[in-house]
């Protein structure tokens, strides 16, 4: 199966959640916080910066013309072209699929699917409690980006 078929991660408990399907039991010590679903969706974002940060340094190092080790054609180490070609796919060409940026990827879509779950099951909460609404609302417009604790 090709990665464009793939189910996504948690695609079937956010369609679940977008239909109105998703359930979940809680004990009376639980209750459902705005401040938390905000906090979040906030850090899924920045994670999800900081991967494609990631993911750029490693199309860098896969992009790299000259590494200085011997890999030129008239280079003395003759082991230099292997050694760079396997520097490049671990970055990024992978044929197997575990490069770097290849499982970076990986990374991202879990964590996306997270997000985007949280999202859904907020906005359904938001449509049906008003007070849960006025506080995610007020969090939302309120609370600092990127990681809990950092502006």
């Amino acid at each position: 199966m090709a990665d464009e078929e793939k189910p996504r991660p948690f695609q079937t408990q956010i369609d679940a959640a977008n239909e109105g399907q998703l359930s979940m039991s809680f004990s009376d010590d639980i209750r459902m916080n705005a401040e938390e679903f905000v906090y979040i969706d906030r850090d899924c974002q920045a994670m999800k910066d900081k991967i494609r940060e990631f993911q750029q340094i490693a199309d860098r190092i896969a992009d790299r013309e000259v590494w200085g080790l011997g890999e030129d054609p008239n280079g003395w180490i003759r082991s230099g072209k292997v050694l760079v070609q396997r520097f490049r796919e671990k970055a990024k060409g992978d044929p197997a699929g575990n490069s770097v940026h290849a499982i970076l990827e990986r990374h991202y879509l879990i964590v996306e699917g997270i997000q985007q779950l949280h999202r859904v099951i907020a906005q359904r909460y938001v449509e049906s409690d008003s007070e849960f609404a006025s506080r995610y609302n007020e969090v939302m417009a309120s609370a600092p980006q990127g990681f809990q604790g950092k502006s």
